[in-house]
């Protein structure tokens, strides 16, 4: 397969950023769940917490993840890659 040697090929998503941007997010939610919750005494309570913020974690892991092979397909099909703000 002979490669694309155009100038006007668009960059791949790369993974690095992405995966930082990822890992701060999962620990500012972690974080706020921990302050907000952690003073409790009761171990149920403090169960409820922690498995909240897991929850949380893996939540905006898989938002995560979802973004990123968005923009994969996209670049696979032309497209521009950033859609909006927010994506």
């Amino acid at each position: 397969m002979a490669e694309d040697t155009s100038g006007d090929s668009m960059p791949s998503p790369g993974f690095v950023l992405p995966g930082i941007r990822t890992a701060l997010e999962m620990a500012l939610v972690a974080t706020i769940i921990a302050l907000l919750g952690l003073p409790a005494e009761d171990p149920l309570v403090l169960g409820t917490v922690l498995l909240t913020a897991l929850v949380g974690m893996v939540v905006v892991l898989f938002w995560a993840l979802n973004r990123h092979m968005r923009r994969w397909i996209r670049y696979a099909q032309g497209k521009p890659t950033r859609l909006t703000m927010f994506d």
